[in-house]
């Protein structure tokens, strides 16, 4: 372990690591202090990167944020607090989608009684399809060519958005959906990717739904997103 000392010899971080072929790699979770001593943030290491939760601290020691970090480049997700405790922000990044970094999609902030003071994007995005049915943008080469009985892919960050109870529907509208096989696997913090067998020829219609009901009286009581995609079988 690596330790960090200030001018005056106080403990100011510690860094687990390893070596690797004669150089020190960052591995592990890592500890920064103030100079009082008192924990102002700690996360994890993963090949000499910033990967994962990510927790911040005011210098009392109270909880300010917690980032979930893909590398030291690209958030994932953010919660910031304020001094009192109470949620202050919730933000959900594009996962480095649109550029090498990722950007907000959404973010929605509460003043400190607990209501929501503003909304900004969607809850929900579709990120696989979507680089497949704009292949220019994204400089893909590929076609996709979908056949009945092939497995469609599609896969969507959808928002944590805190005090508030979430229920997610996916759908293919162009068939009956009691009878689709579909598969969804959640990747943390925001990602579920879906897997379902075509079982019509033409156009298909998917269509994904997600809805927030907020706890404690908050307006509005209720956000709902949505989010649809064509593709074509044949």
């Amino acid at each position: 372990m690596l330790k960090e000392f200030d001018k005056q010899g106080k403990l100011i971080g510690t860094n687990e690591y390893i070596i690797r072929h004669g150089d020190t790699i960052f591995q592990g979770k890592f500890l920064n202090y103030n100079n009082q001593g008192i924990k102002i943030a700690e996360g994890n290491f993963i090949n000499n990167e910033i990967n994962g939760k990510c927790i911040y601290y005011y210098n009392n020691g109270q909880l300010k944020s917690v980032h979930y970090r893909k590398s030291s480049e690209i958030t994932l997700e953010s919660k910031e607090y304020y001094y009192k405790g109470k949620e202050k922000r919730y933000i959900l990044y594009d996962y480095g989608l649109f550029d090498d970094y990722g950007k907000p999609t959404f973010s929605i902030l509460f003043n400190e009684n607990g209501k929501i003071k503003n909304i900004q994007g969607k809850s929900i995005i579709e990120i696989y399809q979507l680089k497949l049915l704009n292949k220019d943008f994204f400089k893909i080469k590929e076609n996709q060519y979908l056949k009945i009985g092939d497995t469609l892919v599609h896969k969507y960050l959808i928002a944590n958005i805190p005090n508030a109870k979430r229920s997610f529907k996916i759908e293919n509208i162009s068939v009956d959906n009691s009878k689709v096989k579909r598969t969804l696997k959640h990747i943390e913090p925001c990602q579920w990717d879906v897997e379902e067998i075509l079982t019509k020829k033409g156009k298909n219609t998917i269509r994904s739904i997600v809805k927030y009901e907020f706890k404690d009286m908050v307006e509005p009581k209720f956000l709902i997103d949505t989010v649809s995609f064509d593709i074509e079988v044949h």
